[in-house]
């Protein structure tokens, strides 16, 4: 008894081989074309979302001015300069939804005054 095994499998570099040169064209024009509208729109993504962060942050810097006094708790001759370290560091945090209460801006009068 003997087996037949009959090998349907065709290599794809071979069948491409096989085929007519215009047919080989209109593959290799197809795939570029596929690949440069790929590319196209990631770059159009990009672009797209770099203006929209300009635009957002464009428009939040023109809505709110920036507070100097930090909402009270500094005075009005506070001077940047001489505690530089102080003033920039509060501009690393979240900033609060809530006004500072009347007492902690007494303590902290208190204490610059010592």
């Amino acid at each position: 008894m003997s087996v037949c095994i009959i090998n349907d499998f065709r290599s794809p570099v071979k069948s491409f081989w096989d085929l007519s040169t215009k047919m080989k064209l209109m593959i290799t024009t197809g795939t570029f074309l596929v690949l440069w509208l790929l590319m196209l729109l990631s770059f159009s993504n990009i672009f797209k979302h770099q203006l929209l962060g300009v635009t957002i942050n464009g428009s939040k810097v023109s809505e709110k001015p920036k507070d100097k006094l930090l909402a009270g708790l500094l005075t009005a001759d506070f001077d940047e300069d001489s505690c530089l370290s102080r003033y920039q560091s509060s501009l690393y945090r979240k900033s609060s939804p809530y006004k500072p209460s009347q007492y902690l801006i007494s303590k902290l009068r208190s204490y610059e005054k010592l």
